[in-house]
């Protein structure tokens, strides 16, 4: 993948923003996990590194140390990183006051834990993959987990993401099958992006989107082979999940790579954990959760005309679903409440530009549900352990866990009496 040619291709872009990302280099091929020293060196990374893990990541790992000949470094090694927590990339931060950059060898939250530590801490980031099992190797967010409560944290992009195919096409299919979901849910975000644009004018590139749209269909032609032990398959879904992740740099903002899907996700995991209940991967539950987002957002389409009003917010019953240690957070993503900057005018005159959007940017339900069985997706909502109850508590009332504006979010300002939170 040739970034700078990427770059080179926003230059002058019609959005009016000047575009860029820090990722300076991404290799993924066979047997690289030999060569991570020398790919380091060529970039110019730190000679002194603070190595982080975890067991099953190291263990398929093999050689990874050998090759950093050269390097002073100091490796720790987590027992399971399922979830990625502040504490967590505290502790790293002080773990690594002595050195000059951080290598996370790993997928999903070791990356996380570590891309705060560093970007916190202003040390150089590079990142091992093992798994192609979801979007954020590139991305410049960090979702961490504080009180059970997740948050995105502003970081800074990787400068060098490596990956041995062979490892990838390894990785259980599960992990395959989380990436791929994680995928899907780009349809959902680009259309939330949109509707937030046609309302109350935020953001959007239409070249962004190009590039995430490419992205999304290079996997989804890859369908049938994403479980498969296929070191080319492996490496298309992980340019992919590269290139989503510089779409969200190049947006300065996770638009482009995530909508409502994301924080009923993001829902189901922060109450599972204040449960005391360890959650599934997060691009499993993302893929179902998009399958439901889909769904409502495809039955819009039978209100050609809505008679739209403003919002009357009852926070308190918001409260009801969220732990009370949450309270003080949902309070600063809803007060002033930000549907407030929609008139009902605006929103009824680009009704007809939601629709098209839903109809054109989304694919059928059925088509969707079809490509996530074939890729060994979870499509039941008992095969991720969760209740039809807590599914439609998450879609009515995640969208109160951020301060961003999406379709689900808006759905109680259309004037429809019908209830479109259905399963």
């Amino acid at each position: 993948m040739d970034l700078q040619a990427i770059i080179k291709s926003f230059e002058n872009c019609p959005c009016g923003r000047y575009h860029s990302f820090d990722l300076k280099v991404y290799e993924a091929d066979r047997g690289l996990v030999h060569k991570v020293g020398e790919i380091l060196e060529k970039s110019g990374f730190p000679k002194k590194i603070y190595i982080v893990t975890d067991e099953n990541a190291i263990r398929v790992s093999e050689g990874i140390l050998d090759s950093l000949s050269g390097f002073e470094y100091k490796l720790k090694v987590y027992p399971d990183m399922r979830y990625a927590y502040l504490a967590t990339s505290k502790e790293i931060m002080e773990a690594a006051k002595d050195f000059d950059g951080i290598l996370s060898i790993g997928t999903g939250s070791v990356n996380d834990v570590c891309r705060y530590a560093a970007s916190q801490t202003n040390k150089a980031f590079a990142i091992f993959a093992t798994a192609p099992s979801m979007d954020g190797f590139a991305s410049d967010t960090a979702p961490l987990i504080e009180n059970n409560f997740k948050i995105s944290y502003n970081c800074r992009q990787p400068s060098v993401v490596i990956a041995d195919t062979d490892i990838l096409a390894a990785s259980p299919a599960e992990l395959k099958a989380a990436g791929f979901g994680d995928i899907l849910g780009k349809y959902v975000g680009i259309v939330d992006w949109k509707v937030a644009n046609y309302t109350i004018g935020e953001y959007y590139c239409e070249n962004i989107v190009a590039l995430v749209k490419k992205a999304v269909a290079d996997v989804v032609a890859m369908t049938d082979k994403i479980t498969a032990c296929d070191p080319d398959a492996a490496k298309a879904v992980m340019d992919s999940l590269i290139l989503t992740g510089c779409a969200m740099q190049l947006a300065r903002s996770s638009r482009p790579a995530s909508g409502s899907e994301h924080v009923v996700s993001h829902f189901w995991e922060i109450h599972k954990l204040e449960n005391g209940v360890w959650p599934d991967f997060h691009g499993k539950k993302v893929g179902i959760a998009t399958l439901l987002v889909v769904r409502i957002y495809k039955s819009l389409l039978k209100y050609q005309t809505i008679n739209p009003h403003k919002e009357d917010l009852d926070l308190a019953d918001v409260f009801e679903h969220y732990s009370p240690k949450n309270h003080n957070e949902i309070t600063g993503y809803n007060v002033p409440n930000p549907t407030d900057e929609i008139d009902p005018e605006v929103l009824k005159a680009r009704w007809s530009d939601i629709l098209e959007s839903i109809k054109n940017d989304l694919p059928e339900a059925d088509e969707l549900y079809d490509m996530m069985v074939k890729a060994g997706c979870v499509t039941e909502l008992a095969d991720a352990h969760l209740s039809p109850e807590f599914a439609l508590e998450a879609l009515k009332y995640s969208p109160f866990m951020r301060r961003r504006i999406t379709l689900l979010r808006i759905l109680p300002l259309l004037g429809i009496e019908e209830d479109m939170l259905k399963l």
